[in-house]
């Protein structure tokens, strides 16, 4: 194998190593990008006066909330 070869080689399985920490990466990011959404909506109809306000809307996003984070 030449030279250019084994630093091609090396080189490679770096990128293969850095693209996979980056691919984890944009997962965790997307996981808590739906996390803040999920808990914006729940924030959202807390929000909203008594009588505007669909209590079974607000359970349900609550239970959902605390299932899927606790």
């Amino acid at each position: 194998m030449s030279v250019r070869n084994r630093l091609f080689a090396g080189r490679s399985s770096d990128l293969e190593r850095r693209m996979a920490e980056l691919e984890d990466a944009v997962q965790e990011c997307r996981a808590l990008n739906v996390r803040l959404a999920e808990l914006t909506d729940v924030v959202a109809e807390l929000l909203l006066p008594v009588a505007a306000r669909d209590e079974a809307r607000i359970e349900e996003l609550l239970k959902k909330y605390r299932r899927d984070f606790s």
